[in-house]
């Protein structure tokens, strides 16, 4: 063997020198350093995070998110419960359970700012249609999933479900996480057992264990000053209402909140004034309008069937998803190149309106789910080019 050449089974005094400098103040070189693809250098780990166990509804949770050796791709969250009994009452689910456990989801990165923001029943919705997590009814719908475990009459279940962060296969917004002394802030508040039982268990009422795992790219070992393209970008997830009620029999626009950069997906929830979701979106002129201009008018039934043909799984009641992340195939997966993500700006106005059917417990609501995008270089999609 050549004195030159340099293998993992030779001593190389290189790659043994430690840094003298704190990690906060380098920068990761990004994928184009040596023309080579981050992944290709990398690759995935997961650490086990954090485990919080008998923990009663209703309670505010802040578990401590560790450092992981790379970028985090996702939080695996898994809530179980357990010790349930319903030996003389049995439990009876509310209709979004065991998904609205979780009140309030809130993961912040290390300087306070919100990327992910949702209640359980979002995440759920993510989960199905955001083509971060899976794809075509494969991976995207937790209750198929073999460790998902349905409520009983104890009120005993258990729910996994992926809380995404990367956009794409190459890691494109995935969160630095080298920094113990500068972590990102993860608070779960949950909702009482009343909420997720329209009966509770008698006479046990079960507690929960919440486990966040942390999937992650590891830093290149040959390349550690590397990092996935465009690094600093990420993907958001923000619940809000929508800017008004919705009345019954009415023709109405309504205002959709948060805009201002890249929106790659929008899923809106419709719920009346008990907070039951609802079908009752409008049934043949169903309008998504950008700056008063309709961009889609189409009937209820062909959003339905398009929500299908790109996601691949039962819609849930009251719910319909406007995604543009499809530039590839119909199919909405992570090998989408952002070439259709729908650029707003602070004055855009976004809409969606039409007339909605009768709606027995008046007014109505829509909820609003909204994937972003938040690139540093400007555009999302100049990654795809290192």
């Amino acid at each position: 063997m050549a004195a030159s050449t340099q293998t993992l089974q030779t001593a190389i005094p290189a790659l043994g020198t430690v840094s003298r400098l704190p990690q906060t103040t380098a920068q990761g070189a990004g994928a184009d350093a040596g023309n080579v693809p981050f992944p290709r250098l990398s690759k995935q780990s997961q650490i086990l995070g954090p485990q919080i166990a008998g923990v009663a509804f209703g309670t505010l949770q802040s578990p401590i998110v560790k450092a992981v050796g790379g970028y985090l791709r996702h939080i695996w969250l898994t809530v179980t419960a357990a010790g349930g009994n319903g030996g003389t009452t049995a439990a009876v689910a509310s209709a979004d359970a065991p998904y609205n456990t979780i009140q309030l989801f809130v993961f912040r990165d290390p300087f306070g700012q919100p990327i992910i923001l949702s209640d359980g029943w979002g995440i759920h919705l993510i989960n199905m249609y955001s083509g971060q997590t899976g794809m075509l009814g494969f991976g995207n719908l937790e209750s198929a999933l073999p460790s998902w475990s349905a409520i009983n009459t104890g009120g005993n279940f258990n729910w996994s479900t992926l809380v995404p962060l990367e956009l794409d296969s190459s890691g494109y917004g995935s969160l630095p996480m080298m920094n113990a002394s500068s972590q990102p802030q993860l608070q779960i508040q949950l909702n009482p057992a009343g909420t997720v039982f329209t009966t509770q268990p008698v006479p046990t009422v079960p507690t929960l264990t919440i486990q966040a795992d942390e999937p992650f790219w590891i830093a290149p070992v040959d390349a550690p000053g590397m990092a996935p393209a465009d690094v600093g970008s990420s993907g958001q997830w923000t619940m809000v209402k929508a800017q008004g009620l919705v009345g019954s029999a009415a023709f109405q626009r309504i205002i959709l909140p948060r805009v201002g950069t890249f929106c790659h997906t929008l899923i809106l929830q419709l719920r009346d004034s008990t907070f039951a979701r609802i079908d009752q979106w409008p049934a043949n002129d169903l309008t998504l309008y950008v700056d008063g201009v309709p961009l889609l008018t189409e009937s209820f039934n062909q959003r339905a069937d398009n929500m299908y043909r790109q996601f691949g799984v039962a819609r849930p009641t009251g719910c319909i998803v406007y995604t543009f992340r499809n530039s590839v195939q119909t199919a909405v997966s992570n090998a989408d190149t952002y070439d259709l993500l729908l650029p707003t700006t602070p004055a855009t106005l976004l809409e969606i309106g039409g007339t909605f059917g009768t709606i027995s417990n008046a007014p109505a609501q829509i909820i609003c789910y909204i994937g972003e995008v938040f690139p540093v270089g400007g555009i999302p999609y100049a990654h795809l080019a290192q």
